[in-house]
């Protein structure tokens, strides 16, 4: 990695990510536009305390990187560094197990007794991405966890204590999420001694133009080939509002690099995945601002026979519907289906195989009408 795409922080937290970690998973935040530079001036501050963090940012802008960045340069950056992706449980008991652990019988399928991540990070840090999808049951538990220091394992019946630095991210609002019931007040401020506001790309300048550099230089090392955007490519690039962010860019480079047939990447190359990022991004617009999004989504499962898991999960898993308008087009279909879920799902083309998995899908995120 060139130096030239990084300011002083960024060079330092690169330098001691890849003694910890090796080259390939070193921490790189590329950027020296004055967002990136005040935002790892804020970064390299908060470390040094113990209080938790909650880094907030759209998707695709690196959150993970500034907690790993938090992380390196704190002082317990020699103890264990736990991630936790909220969204991949579901159920009450299992979230709270992985992040607590478990005794054995204390629930189907606990066979035995098991340490949680909190035990395993202790003295350490524990990363929780996606706060906002964390299972309310799990959301009492780490307040006492954060405010007490101690925790119990599921069906257990002793204290334990625990020594661990909290670093959360989301790309929601929980403010909102608060007025809703749907994420408690006081663990969020409990989350929020420290905020970092990760900027989306189109508000950090030029940066792009480096992190496209940086992507082009990994691919030639990787496929021995050097490649570069043409005049006219930059043009467009240089217009372009990054609704996916880095992601987005990583993603358009790839496929450029991978289609050019000459040294230079040319408009046509990528072209179509810069359309479909643009369309992605109206239709987010749309979703957020517009109250009849809903009903888009129910037209598309009932009068054009789409799955729910194409028009509904796929747009609410990528904040492009929110909860509100989910339960309002829910509610549309328990008033055509006379209250019966099983109907529900059979109106909104879900496979007969998958009812339990939408049911629990409904649960886990709070989207049952109220009746």
């Amino acid at each position: 990695m060139n130096d030239e795409f990084l300011c002083d922080s960024a060079t330092r937290i690169r330098q001691l990510s890849a003694e910890k970690w090796g080259e390939e998973k070193a921490v790189e935040l590329v950027g020296r536009s004055p967002a990136m530079v005040d935002l790892l001036g804020k970064v390299e501050k908060f470390a040094r305390f113990n209080e938790p963090i909650l880094i907030v940012g759209e998707s695709g802008v690196g959150k993970e990187l500034f907690a790993k960045a938090c992380y390196i340069l704190s002082p317990r950056n020699d103890k264990p560094f736990v991630s936790v992706n909220c969204p991949q449980y579901q159920e009450g008991n299992l979230t709270v197990s992985e992040l607590f652990g478990h005794k054995k019988g204390s629930f189907t399928g606990a066979v035995c007794d098991r340490r949680g991540l909190f035990e395993t990070a202790d003295r350490g840090v524990v990363f929780l991405d996606e706060i906002a999808d964390l299972h309310l049951s799990a959301q009492v538990m780490l307040l006492r966890a954060l405010a007490e220091g101690e925790f119990r394992a599921v069906g257990g019946t002793e204290t334990q204590t625990v020594n661990v630095r909290v670093i959360a991210a989301t790309n929601r609002l929980l403010q909102e999420m608060i007025v809703a019931k749907e994420f408690r007040n006081d663990l969020y401020f409990r989350l929020c001694y420290f905020r970092l506001d990760v900027p989306p790309l189109r508000d950090r300048g030029d940066d792009w133009r480096l992190l496209l550099e940086q992507n082009l230089r990994r691919l030639a090392v990787t496929y021995g080939v050097r490649k570069t955007f043409s005049d006219r490519s930059l043009e467009l690039l240089a217009s372009h509002k990054w609704p996916g962010n880095i992601r987005e860019l990583k993603s358009i480079v790839t496929i450029g690099y991978s289609l050019s047939d000459g040294e230079f990447i040319e408009p046509c190359d990528f072209e179509a995945q810069l359309e479909r990022s643009c369309g992605s991004a109206t239709v987010a617009a749309t979703s957020a601002a517009s109250p009849g999004a809903e009903v888009d989504s129910y037209v598309r499962m009932v009068d054009g026979k789409e799955c729910f898991w194409d028009a509904v999960y796929a747009p609410f898993m990528e904040r492009d519907l929110n909860r509100t308008q989910v339960r309002q087009l829910l509610q549309r279909g328990l008033t055509e289906t006379a209250g019966n879920y099983t109907r529900l799902a059979n109106l909104f083309n879900v496979p007969t195989d998958q009812y339990h998995k939408f049911m629990d899908f409904l649960r886990h995120h709070g989207l049952k009408p109220e009746r």
